[in-house]
């Protein structure tokens, strides 16, 4: 963000002010802890405070004195973070995909400032005061344009015609995907001893050998566990995603190895990296492209058990707006063998049972997990 941004409208305009300089030096090396406690005070305190560290500087005087306690506090409540004019400037002015951070808490309240605003509540009189100051009719708190100047018929026709809305509404819907029954049941192979997470990968293996509608419209994700998690066979079949064509170096190398790295824009899985955070960000994603692009994914995600932690913000979040997906825990201490208790969790099936809008399983045979895994294709799962 740049500096301009920093300061609002009012006190841009007022540096341009014989003195006004020497203000805005001051409001670069004030503290926050002392501008929120002026902030508070106001007016008063705001002038006082001022002139004491200032002193007499003719101009910077004049510039102080020529404004009443309410407009010297309206200048330095004047933040770039306040000033609406600003923030659209600031939001039309952005040509790039940088982060931004704009602040904009408490403004307008008589909390404002205070460090104890988080679990302050306004009196009644406060309150009162501060509807009158938005306009806010008594009893009228939740009709829509209160508060706001121009009339409800003029407000609506500008919303209607912004680029937001006026194609219609901004929700899709997308078909449901059949599942075959030969992915609904066990497979040939889970009639021999083995994990569930073996089985996994065999019927996704067996997803991936398809031609069915369903193996296209599945995506799988890892974040760096992808072949310890059983996702390799699907991989191999099925590709990596990237933008361009990117070759297997390991082969062109002639370097042993089972797992064929080839990346390409029909790729169906996303590698990640050592990145749980952005396993269930992709996945909340990807979950909603039937309402936000009207075709329907089914993405499929792996991890650990133990880096379930990490990651239930984002996966509230997701499961709060519907979006669709299976997230596998996997795999327990016993599975991974000489990585023993590192790798188990009780954390995982906790949030399973607790996050609202989640199914979660614990399967502990191979023909259950099949069944989970053919029951959940437009649902929002875990499994262990």
């Amino acid at each position: 963000m740049s500096a301009r941004s920093n300061y609002g409208a009012l006190q841009r305009a007022a540096f341009e002010e014989p003195g006004g300089e020497v203000v805005r030096e001051w409001i670069d090396a004030c503290s926050n802890q002392l501008y929120s406690a002026l902030l508070f005070q106001r007016g008063a305190a705001w002038r006082k405070r001022l002139l004491d560290d200032l002193g007499d500087q003719g101009n910077v005087s004049v510039l102080i004195d020529r404004r009443s306690d309410d407009e010297l506090s309206e200048l330095m409540n004047n933040l770039g973070g306040h000033c609406l004019e600003t923030l659209i400037e600031t939001f039309n002015g952005i040509d790039h995909d940088r982060l931004h951070s704009l602040h904009r808490k408490g403004y307008g309240t008589p909390l404002a400032g205070h460090k104890d605003n988080h679990s302050g509540l306004m009196a009644s009189a406060q309150m009162q005061a501060f509807q009158e100051q938005m306009k806010v009719r008594p009893a009228r708190e939740w009709e829509r344009f209160e508060g706001l100047d121009g009339s409800a018929i003029e407000i609506q026709a500008f919303l209607d015609s912004v680029p937001s809305f006026a194609k219609g509404h901004r929700r899709y819907r997308a078909e449901r995907v059949d599942i075959p029954q030969t992915v609904a049941v066990s497979p040939a192979a889970v009639r021999e001893e083995i994990s569930t997470q073996a089985a996994f990968g065999r019927m996704l293996d067996a997803i991936g050998k398809s031609d069915s509608e369903l193996a296209a419209r599945s995506v799988t994700t890892s974040p760096d566990v992808t072949v310890s998690t059983n996702l390799l066979p699907w991989v191999n079949r099925r590709r990596l995603f990237a933008r361009r064509e990117l070759a297997d170096v390991f082969r062109d190398q002639r370097i042993p190895s089972a797992q064929k790295w080839d990346f390409s824009p029909e790729g169906q899985h996303i590698e990640l990296g050592i990145a749980e955070m952005n396993l269930f960000l992709l996945l909340g994603a990807a979950g909603l492209s039937h309402s936000l692009f009207g075709e329907r994914l089914l993405p499929i995600g792996t991890l650990y058990d133990p880096l379930c932690v990490a990651w239930p913000r984002c996966l509230n979040y997701a499961c709060y707006q519907d979006a669709r997906f299976i997230v596998v825990g996997t795999p327990s201490g016993v599975s991974l063998s000489s990585e023993g208790g590192a790798h188990q969790s009780i954390a995982q099936p906790l949030i399973g049972m607790s996050q609202d809008g989640l199914t979660s399983f614990e399967p502990a045979f191979a023909d259950e997990l099949a069944i989970v895994m053919g029951w959940p294709s437009t649902t929002c799962s875990v499994t262990g």
